[in-house]
């Protein structure tokens, strides 16, 4: 037998969940803590985009608008074992209260213990657990196992008042993976890879061995419809293990029940800071946040109405590739080549087209289906050589300066806020936007400014030193708007947001951390912070004059028993006269100073002009 023959039979094609199988990291299930998390981002981005598109809807309809409301509940669940042999593991175990799931060679069972002991087989082993005492002990065939306690197992559960999901419809979104309707659309949201909640479905069965509950209730039916779902792994096609109806306490929307492997901490980069986040830059949404320590946290929403809707739009020339705009010719409908470019792609009019066209040389009532790769070459070639329009940038929905300076407000109490919103610009053809909002004093505790960073409305938690939006942060000189730095970093009760809106973010991996460096970008981001530092300014120098005039004013007050008696000693004017004009003067002066400064700080303004003023008078 030929060598290329015998290697040939190890060689097959794997599906994309295989794949995710083996390199979950990728996903951002690196460590236990990270695969809490994400499995909750993962499902409330879901939530939210599904609400807002409800929302959408019932605006063009002219119905009453339902505000998203997520509800999320997580839960320490059980304890966990891995089972280990004489030199490696065998299995793991799961245990809640009386019921013991062992998980053995990708297969898992589950029994209620009773009278201290129960049994397991599989194909070739059987495993006998006893407890007594509290101590767990297993045997497999007959053999001690040693076990090793793991990461507890969490309960998962998120649910929204969407729109709910078509019962046909259930499997294939949560059990398929790359299946969905956002990574071919280009608009701005959320979800964009079509990975999101089938890496949590995946995980989930991965590390407990049980299937994602999925309840899901639509306008029209009276009751939800109740799936459990697994990934066939090998084929990348869901299964449905059981199913029923059941009550659901929305006119419509989902929930999704996952129990998974993690540790929940409560931290800057924990499960807290990720919800209290997601509030923040969500400003018209309700979340209600259960924690594993059974505290009920509700961050209400502080607008009544949903931010923009982002449109859909067509490949701008300038970001097509030769690849994808061959793709677009061969699966087009169009009878002819310039009806392509005028319909497929965006600023391309017919005129343009036509030029194009003629320019190379190839007859504009062609079939698109008969370009081959030269011609497609160079028609790319011709366009991306115009002075076209930029996309539009309708596809796109910031969070807005007015939203992020009322959550802010609420979050911080601050003296000073500020927001900006560049304008739309252009990356590889992509339309994208630069937010930036920063918060002084207030109940901000610490003591050096706190960056967060968002994308498409996401808080990104980790990976913070290799992502633009840090390096662009970290790239600004401070000093030279007068504030103090340590480290590149300003000092004081400052918090930082930079927030980057896209059809497609140019995440660094899969998991959706952090934002590779386009020139563009960090551009965008450096002219957003540096007119924010400069109104930032501004207001601290403001507000240090502003003080130093009170101060002189209370030295004044301290003194001014003295003063009248001097002044009345020189003029002969009644001492008694000379002390009543001083203390009202300084009463009205007071009253003043003290109107201006708290009007201008609880406008989160700069400090008037009119004590600017005062103060250079009382200099001279």
């Amino acid at each position: 037998m030929e060598i290329a023959e015998e290697l040939a039979k190890g060689q097959r094609a794997i599906s994309v969940t295989e794949f995710f199988e083996k390199n979950r990291h990728l996903l951002g299930f690196d460590n236990k803590q990270k695969a809490l998390l994400t499995c909750v981002k993962e499902a409330v981005d879901n939530s939210l985009d599904a609400c807002e598109e409800l929302g959408h809807i019932q605006e063009k309809r002219n119905e009453k608008v339902a505000l998203p409301e997520i509800t999320i509940n997580v839960k320490a669940l059980s304890d966990n074992y891995q089972l280990i042999g004489e030199k490696q593991s065998i299995g793991q175990m799961i245990v809640k209260k009386n019921e013991f799931t062992i998980l053995y060679k990708g297969n898992s069972q589950s029994k209620q213990i009773r009278g201290g002991n129960l049994s397991m087989s599989f194909e070739d082993v059987t495993f006998n657990v006893s407890e007594s005492n509290g101590k767990i002990s297993v045997l497999m065939n007959g053999t001690q196992l040693r076990l090793k306690k793991n990461a507890p197992i969490f309960l998962i559960s998120i649910m929204d008042n969407g729109p709910g999901i078509i019962e046909s419809k259930i499997p294939d979104i949560f059990g398929r993976m790359l299946y969905g309707s956002k990574f071919q659309s280009m608009r701005q949201s959320r979800g964009q890879q079509g990975i999101g909640i089938h890496s949590a479905v995946l995980y989930s069965q991965l590390t407990t061995g049980k299937p994602a509950t999925i309840v899901s209730k639509v306008k029209s039916s009276k009751k939800a419809k109740m799936m459990k779902v697994q990934i066939n792994i090998l084929k990348n096609e869901p299964e449905v293990l059981e199913e029923k109806e059941e009550d659901f306490p929305y006119e419509s929307g989902t929930r999704i029940d996952l129990e998974i492997e993690g540790i929940y901490i409560s931290s800057n980069k924990g499960l807290d800071e990720y919800v209290r986040r997601t509030a923040l830059v969500n400003p018209h949404a309700t979340i209600i946040y259960i924690n594993p320590n059974g505290e009920k946290i509700t961050y209400k929403r502080v607008i009544e109405r949903l931010p923009k809707e982002p449109v859909s739009i067509k490949p701008h020339p300038e970001g097509l590739e030769m690849g994808i705009f061959m793709r677009i010719l061969k699966n087009s409908t169009e009878r002819t080549v310039i009806a392509v470019l005028e319909n497929e792609l965006s600023r391309v009019s017919r005129a343009v087209a036509d030029q194009v066209l003629k320019s190379v040389g190839i007859d504009p009532k062609l079939k698109p289906q008969e370009i081959d790769r030269v011609q497609a070459n160079s028609i790319l070639k011709a366009l991306q050589s115009l002075d076209l329009m930029r996309p539009q940038t309708d596809c796109l929905s910031p969070i807005g300066g007015e939203e992020l300076e009322k959550s802010l407000k609420k979050e911080y109490s601050p003296e000073f806020i500020k927001s900006v919103t560049r304008k739309p610009e252009v990356y590889r053809g992509m339309p994208f936007q630069i937010e930036v909002a920063a918060a002084y004093g207030g109940e901000i505790k610490s003591d050096k400014a706190m960056l967060m960073r968002f994308a498409n409305k996401i808080p990104l938690l980790f990976d913070s030193s290799s992502c633009a939006l840090t390096q662009s942060f970290l790239g600004v000189d401070y000093s030279r708007y007068g504030l103090k730095v340590e480290n590149k970093v300003p000092v004081g009760q400052l918090v930082f947001i930079i927030h980057i809106a896209s059809v497609w973010v140019p995440y660094t991996n899969e998991s959706k951390n952090s934002v590779a460096s386009y020139p563009v970008i960090t551009k965008e981001i450096k002219l957003a912070l540096q007119e924010l530092v400069r109104n930032l300014s501004v207001f601290l120098n403001r507000k240090h004059k502003s003080s130093l005039f009170q101060e002189r004013i209370n030295l004044f007050d301290k003194y001014g028993i003295e003063l009248a008696y001097s002044l009345s000693k020189l003029t002969d004017i009644d001492e008694k006269k000379i002390k009543a004009k001083i203390e009202n003067m300084l009463e009205k002066k007071k009253d003043e100073v003290k109107k201006n400064v708290e009007e201008s700080l609880s406008k989160g303004d700069v400090i008037s002009s009119k004590i600017e003023s005062d103060a250079s008078s009382e200099e001279e």
